[in-house]
């Protein structure tokens, strides 16, 4: 599937352009015009580099649409954008887009996925792509660039896993870029294998490090979920090009390797499937995405898959209830309105709602100081607070290197919570500066 750059694909090339003007074209038919750009020289259109500009500009002409007629509008613009000014501009716009339109905020993993994604098939070099990603929206720019990789690459062998992320792997880096690397990686394999979750589990385990192969199986747990939840996610558009491209055939470019049997992704009937079919090993990782599958069987009742979670095995109920303070968070981003959610479900598992909130706060911003506000906002048992702070901790052992910045961190804690915010971010033993 390695196409030369004569015959290199964009995410709407094919027959996928049609999106991309109708897009344009519903753009340009609402308010006298697509405001994104700044028509001034005889040379032609321009878009404006200022991101918020940008983004009201694309609500003008974007927010009155909706459904996938709003999103393949919003990508239609993002991709322009991405073609003009590169990666972190748009990442950018992004940024300011969600700010000013709900729904944007909603989708922007996914516009942060499509961008990872077509910026690695305008640009084939990961490092290079990764270096214009940025954080934002749990990282979905970072696991795009993956996912294309595997499927412009293809022959996934422990070499080739074991080489992606090594640049990342420096001793003094902290580990949040390597995990955006890594857990991208469960994302591109479980798709390169026509999201066949086994065979993508497999695949991550030929990487040696045990805390690799666990960040591995994340994203194959979760591309899993997005596969048969979101059909118009733009990982789906990607495998559809590749499956039907011509091109790559005529070419000889590597396939897949295709599955020996189908796989049912998600059960209705079943609120802990996959997991209840897994092998132990991967318990953890599956249960740690598994209210999401709960939420879309159920209509999205956080009681019912609180209640869910408690049937689960007795060593995954503490995890799945963390699983739940994740998805808590795609439904508000507001810490006490996240808090009182949690306080609403299982009382015995309450503090790892906690902590499943605060680390999203987190993963979602790349800003330890989300998961602060969170865990001052909580007025509950003492241990249960105690554990945000923890959680919080832990998340800022991944993000930040430096333990000064992390112990300078921990320090903004209420004070009874110091010493557990720095337990969390590996500080104990170390003097209190």
């Amino acid at each position: 599937m390695t196409a030369t750059p004569k015959h290199r694909r964009t995410l709407f090339s094919g027959a996928i352009v049609s999106i991309l003007v109708l897009g344009l074209a519903a753009l340009m038919s609402l308010g006298g015009g697509f405001s994104l750009f700044d028509v001034g020289s005889r040379s032609g259109r321009e878009i404006t580099k200022d991101a918020g500009t940008a983004a009201s500009a694309l609500v003008e002409q974007c927010g009155a649409l909706a459904g996938q007629e709003k999103i393949d509008c919003y990508q239609a613009a993002l991709s322009e954008r991405l073609g003009a000014l590169g990666v972190r501009p748009t990442m950018h716009a992004l940024d300011s887009l969600v700010v000013r339109d709900d729904d944007a905020a909603r989708d922007a993993h996914v516009y942060a996925h499509h961008i990872g994604i077509e910026a690695y098939q305008l640009s084939p070099d990961v490092t290079e792509t990764f270096s214009g990603c940025t954080e934002s929206f749990s990282s979905g720019c970072y696991h795009g660039v993956i996912q294309a990789y595997f499927e412009d690459r293809g022959n996934p062998d422990a070499k080739v896993l074991e080489e992606l992320c090594r640049p990342y792997k420096r001793a003094d880096q902290s580990r949040w870029i390597l995990f955006q690397c890594v857990h991208g990686m469960g994302h591109g394999l479980t798709m390169y294998y026509d999201h066949h979750l086994p065979k993508g589990l497999e695949a991550c385990d030929l990487l040696a490090d045990l805390w690799d192969r666990e960040s591995c199986y994340g994203g194959a747990f979760m591309e899993n979920v997005m596969g048969a939840t979101s059909p118009h996610h733009p990982a789906a558009v990607l495998i559809a090009e590749t499956e039907h491209d011509s091109d790559a055939q005529e070419h000889g470019h590597a396939s897949h390797d295709a599955p020996d049997s189908a796989w049912k992704a998600i059960d209705p009937d079943d609120p802990h499937y996959p997991c209840s079919v897994m092998d132990p090993r991967y318990h953890q990782q599956c249960y740690l995405m598994q209210t999401s599958v709960m939420l879309h069987h159920n209509g999205g009742d956080l009681l019912d898959a609180s209640a869910s979670c408690d049937g689960a095995p007795a060593n995954m109920r503490p995890i799945c209830h963390q699983s739940l303070g994740r998805s808590v968070t795609a439904y508000t981003k507001d810490p006490e309105t996240a808090a009182g959610h949690c306080e609403a479900g299982s009382a015995e598992y309450r503090g790892w709602c906690y902590v499943g909130v605060v680390k999203a706060f987190v993963d979602w911003t790349a800003r330890a100081e989300s998961g602060l506000d969170f865990c001052h906002v909580i007025e509950d048992d003492q241990s249960y607070k105690s554990m945000c702070y923890n959680g919080l901790g832990e998340e800022t052992a991944a993000l930040i290197a430096e333990p000064e910045a992390r112990a300078a961190l921990c320090a903004q804690a209420e004070d009874e919570y110091v010493a557990t915010c720095r337990q969390g971010a590996q500080l104990a033993g170390r003097a209190v500066s």
